[in-house]
């Protein structure tokens, strides 16, 4: 059967046809055991509020009243509430200042050799690309035998903060003071850590990096090595 109108009920009233246009002044009322098809396709996503739009936060996590006794005390209580904050995403968080170079003060004479070789090192919107010859690097064993031989070279991560000792290395690790003995040692800067580099390994498969802190957005690197 056709219908030459545009909204129509079919015979026997089980099914209505709207082509047109319905307004409702009154109230539209749908029973609990209803179905709607067609109005959403997939489960809604709520977007995080930005600086222009509005959106949805978490909760923060809890803060008890202070009771500090002195300034120093009261800001590092007042500190703790905008961390939570941030995290919670009622207020935008920090951003890491990455800087990524080869280490200055390079220690023994095969690594000395490999840093001579590298060409240049460039970060672009998270991606570490390093252009060396690795077919022309020496293979030596690390400090540590539990990393074996391989063609190493050494970077220095900066995170533009003035120290490394609460940052998280790979959501698992924190950076310590050890950590910051061994990049003084070889003429980091401050705020900046080594990373040893197989780039043996690295030429083949990149190497992903993640670093975090409260209050911070975690930062992602990808490393990778153009051979040439």
């Amino acid at each position: 059967m056709s219908y030459n109108v545009k909204n129509y009920t079919e015979q026997g009233g089980e099914k209505t046809v709207i082509n047109g246009e319905i307004v409702i002044n009154g109230k539209l009322t749908v029973c609990e055991n209803a179905e709607v098809n067609g109005v959403e396709k997939s489960p809604y996503t709520l977007n995080f509020a930005t600086p222009a739009s509005i959106g949805g936060v978490k909760e923060a996590v809890n803060v008890k009243e202070s009771s500090a006794s002195n300034v120093s005390a009261l800001k590092n209580d007042f500190n703790d509430l905008i961390i939570k904050l941030k995290d919670a995403g009622s207020i935008a968080k920090d951003l890491f200042d990455v800087s990524v170079k080869a280490i200055q003060h390079v220690p023994g004479s095969e690594i000395v050799a490999n840093h001579s070789k590298i060409e240049s090192i460039n970060l672009n919107e998270g991606t570490v690309t390093i252009k060396v010859p690795v077919d022309e690097l020496i293979a030596f064993d690390s400090n540590n035998p539990e990393q074996g031989i391989h063609k190493w070279i050494g970077l220095s991560i900066g995170t533009g903060l003035s120290s490394i000792t609460d940052v998280i290395y790979n959501s698992t690790y924190a950076l310590a003071q050890v950590d910051v003995d061994e990049a003084t040692a070889v003429g980091c800067p401050a705020g900046s850590f080594v990373l040893w580099l197989k780039c043996d390994e690295v030429v083949d498969t990149p190497k992903v990096i993640t670093l975090s802190k409260p209050g911070y957005k975690t930062e992602t690197l990808t490393i990778v090595i153009e051979n040439e």
